[in-house]
Order: C-alpha cells, then structure tokens, then sequence
C-alpha cells in the first residue's frame, strides 16, 4: 500500500490530505489486446470486454462517482509467471475499465504509472487513484473567464482553440460591432429600429422595396432622346418618339396627281 501510494504522490496526487483509493483487483493482471477489425470497424474481443466489466466493478466499488478533475493512476502489476509481457498493455486495461468508473472522460487522466512484479502464489493489480495537479486542467474543473462579462466558459467537451467569450452577443462586443439590443437608423428612411441580425439595414419590408427601386433606378443606363424634339423616351435603344415618326411618315408620303 505504502508503495503504490508513493507512486500516487510522484505523479502529483496529493497523498498526505487523503483524497485517494486504492483498489485491489484479485487474479493474474489482464493485457489489452490488440483490437479486431471486420464489416469496416474495429472492435474488442469478447474476453477483453468481460475483463474490463470485472476490473470496473472492483473500481466502482471503491469510487462511487467520478472524479470531475485530473485524476493520477499507479498501479502495481503482480504475476504470476516470468513471462514477458508489456507493462503499457496492463495499463491501459486499467485505464479503459476507468472509464465512466474513475472519470468520465479518459482526457482527465493526465498522469499514470504502472510497476511489474513477480508473486506466484498471490497474482493482483493494487491501483491506487486520486486528483492530480497539473497546469493542464481537464474535466469539468476546467474553465476560462470570458473577457467581456468574465463569466466562466467550461472547457469540457470544447474542441479547437480555447475561447475568449462565452456566447455570441460577448464576441460580437469583442470585435467591436455594435449590439443587437442598441436602435440604429434605417438605410432608407432613417427612422430607429432595432436589428434582429447584425446585417440588417432596413426597418421594414415597404423600405426594404424602394430601396431595392431606387437602387436599380440609379444604376439603370440613362434613357434614349428623340433626335428631332429632344423629348426623353422610356427606353434606351434610340430612335424617334412616336410624334416625330408619325410626322416624318406623313411628309415622306406621295400624294399621287389626278388628271
């Protein structure tokens, strides 16, 4: 016990307060193999999964809820047989059956140690589990303050870069756009409104129509004017205004002579 509380103390785990367990898992220490795949997937043999559900109720029923920050794990392997075998592939049998038992994400194990030695008559694994310093905080107790309202963000499940605001409204204040909640002058009319989005320009759908008018009447190519009276028509192909051709026709008509 002295001994796998020591390990428990070297990784960081804080031995002396008390806030630890040790566990002892009776039976030849499990290896993990190595995982099987067919049908596009990877998956556990079935004898890997029944060793795991045994070694989590030994666990389970000395930690009965998870630990919500870093937790440290040391374990001490006792065989029962020289033969080789991988100090890694125990460990990670421990720490797979941790899952959901322990913590309840395996990020929160930050720290871990396993130790191999020899006792024939009495093969077990003595795990010995607790929280851990670290600067690196997983789990729940890991949080940021937002630097507009200085409420927390938990990093719990957060994925990428760490966050600078808590929700959209904060981070719209950190890049310097004005807020939704402020009434700001319609494009068109100038009256205030308050925005639903960030985008919106326009108080309302009848402003929202002539300006849409006005904007295509302004970019529109400058209308046609008659040649002969200088009158302006309504489109821009060119040409004379109806008046004017219907005058140019009457002159351009030969009135025959009669004898």
């Amino acid at each position: 016990m002295a001994r796998v509380s020591g390990l428990l103390r070297a990784l960081g785990g804080n031995v002396e307060s008390g806030d630890f367990r040790i566990v002892t898992i009776p039976g030849p220490p499990w290896s993990k193999s190595r995982p099987l795949f067919g049908k596009g997937r990877a998956y556990k043999s079935r004898d890997d999964a029944d060793a795991e559900t045994r070694s989590g109720m030994f666990l389970h029923n000395a930690v009965r809820e998870p630990y919500t920050g870093n937790v440290g794990i040391a374990c001490l392997f006792f065989r029962q047989n020289r033969q080789r075998i991988d100090t890694d592939n125990l460990l990670k049998h421990v720490c797979d059956a941790s899952n959901g038992v322990i913590w309840k994400d395996d990020s929160q194990c930050t720290a871990a140690a396993g130790v191999l030695e020899l006792d024939a008559g009495n093969p077990r694994t003595v795990v010995a589990v607790g929280q851990v310093a670290s600067t690196l905080v997983r789990g729940t107790d890991a949080f940021t303050l937002c630097k507009v309202c200085g409420a927390k963000i938990f990093m719990e499940g957060q994925r990428g870069s760490q966050p600078d605001t808590c929700s959209p409204a904060c981070r719209h204040r950190a890049l310097g756009y004005p807020s939704l909640s402020e009434p700001v002058p319609c494009a068109h009319c100038g009256n205030l409104f308050r925005r639903k989005t960030r985008a919106r320009k326009l108080c309302s759908i009848q402003c929202n129509s002539d300006y849409r008018r006005e904007r295509k009447r302004a970019t529109a190519p400058a209308k046609s004017a008659c040649p002969d009276c200088g009158r302006e028509l309504s489109h821009n192909r060119g040409g004379r205004c109806r008046d004017c051709w219907k005058l140019s026709i009457s002159k351009d008509r030969v009135v025959p002579e009669v004898d």
